[in-house]
């Protein structure tokens, strides 16, 4: 009696988890496309693991077209070589957002929020090592589909871990947690010669000049 309650319960914990786990959309490395990224283009994106995210921001203008409808909004994927993170529009986002990568198409009138996806897993390419360095991400295009200004959460899958990001798109999502990493990364590469430098310029010292020998 007690097993039978035990998978019961186990089956009503399990019913939740698989209603928010949706099939994913497959893109595979034969989708890809290609296009020269600057060095530091990371600075712009939302990194999340093995997968980056370019376009979005809280000052762009997003239009309406009526209920079920939304804006297709171009967002560049970057994977790591060799990776295939997956990528699910999270429970709270569903009612005004979805994923355009599966080859959607549209003519500026706005599309449908059911043509687009709630997941997709994204499958990258072996590295081109004749490429630069910052350069060797498979890219993959298509939209964020949302309808009206919203802060989209997602959920990524990558290197067995789930990653909770948030893009947006016309309205201001806070992103103090990537932005502290991403300096704490930039001040640990920095040298301790450079971090003196900064810290008193930000005190208002004037750095002493450099002594230039006379011999």
């Amino acid at each position: 009696m007690r097993a039978l309650v035990a998978l019961l319960l186990a089956l009503v914990v399990a019913v939740p988890a698989l209603a928010d786990d949706p099939e994913p959309y497959v893109r595979t490395c034969s989708t890809s496309q290609y296009g020269k990224l600057v060095p530091d283009w990371q600075e712009r994106a939302i990194v999340a693991g093995h997968i980056a995210f370019l376009g979005g921001n809280s000052r762009m203008a997003i239009e309406r077209f009526g209920p079920g409808m939304a804006m297709p909004l171009k967002v560049l994927v970057v994977v790591d070589a060799n990776a295939a993170p997956r990528v699910t529009i999270a429970p709270r986002s569903r009612a005004y957002a979805a994923l355009g990568y599966n080859g959607i198409r549209h003519n500026g009138t706005g599309v449908r929020l059911v043509d687009g996806t709630q997941s997709v897993r994204f499958q990258a390419c072996h590295p081109d090592r004749k490429r630069e360095p910052w350069n060797r991400g498979t890219q993959f295009g298509g939209y964020f589909l949302v309808a009206g200004a919203h802060c989209v959460h997602i959920d990524v899958a990558t290197a067995g871990k789930v990653l909770r990001r948030k893009l947006s798109f016309g309205a201001r999502c806070v992103r103090l947690l990537e932005a502290a990493r991403w300096r704490r990364a930039r001040r640990a590469a920095l040298a301790p010669s450079q971090r003196r430098h900064r810290a008193r310029t930000a005190s208002g010292e004037t750095p002493c000049p450099a002594r230039v020998s006379r011999r």
